[in-house]
């Protein structure tokens, strides 16, 4: 079996879950097959002490 690895990143304004599943609905998209995902870094945007969007740069396996 072959697999490709997209490297994406996902965003989300409600936690890191929903910015790994955001990622992965896009890749869901453009290709079906995903057969797991690599979470690579978490990161979050902050604006006055406040953290607004938390995004999730992901790896994402499909069968090819």
């Amino acid at each position: 079996m072959q697999i490709k690895v997209l490297e994406l990143v996902g965003s989300s304004p409600s936690g890191w879950k929903n910015a790994v599943q955001s990622a992965v609905d896009e890749a869901s998209k453009a290709t079906g097959g995903i057969v797991g995902v690599e979470v690579v870094n978490f990161t979050a945007s902050v604006d006055k002490g406040q953290v607004t969007e938390y995004k999730a740069n992901v790896k994402i396996a499909q069968k090819v």
